[in-house]
């Protein structure tokens, strides 16, 4: 059988593997790495305990996103990415496999996602707890020794990696 917290619902109940049961694994490690969270966790209790369903009435509501993130991002991430990788990761995850992506959807969409540029001159994004205050995100000046360059999250051709 497969590893508790990845395998899809069918494939628990049936022992079949699908292309689809492929997918739903894949939005349990897309939601791992945007949670920081393990897909199961002993040290929780109840609905906590698994990440799928934890995460699942968070999906409802936009304003409940930014509690999904992991803490150790400090909110220095971007808000319309956040949604649009979120928004993967619940199409795979569907309970009915039926209803989950092609896995070459998915890659098209983080494809998508991955080759974003940020055009605000600042992104800010939330924090969580009753005294955080939203975090601005600005970039650079472009002015030498900042950090920045004249062309912000300019991606090299041939690796697609930012440079």
């Amino acid at each position: 059988m497969g590893t508790y917290g990845y395998c899809a619902p069918e494939y628990a109940m049936t022992g079949q593997l699908t292309v689809k049961s492929d997918v739903y694994s894949f939005g349990v490690v897309l939601l791992e790495i945007i949670t920081g969270k393990r897909a199961i966790e002993d040290s929780k209790v109840g609905g906590e305990q698994n990440l799928v369903a934890w995460a699942k009435p968070l999906f409802k509501d936009r304003k409940t996103f930014t509690r999904m993130v992991d803490p150790r991002l400090q909110g220095a991430y971007p808000l319309r990415g956040l949604y649009q990788a979120l928004a993967v990761a619940a199409m795979c995850v569907q309970e009915q496999p039926n209803l989950r992506p092609a896995i070459a959807n998915v890659v098209t969409a983080l494809n998508y996602l991955a080759m974003q540029k940020c055009d605000d001159d600042s992104q800010t994004v939330p924090q969580d707890g009753p005294m955080a205050s939203p975090r601005t995100i600005k970039k650079g000046s472009g002015k030498k020794g900042d950090g920045s360059s004249d062309r912000p999250n300019e991606r090299d051709r041939r690796t697609g990696r930012l440079r």
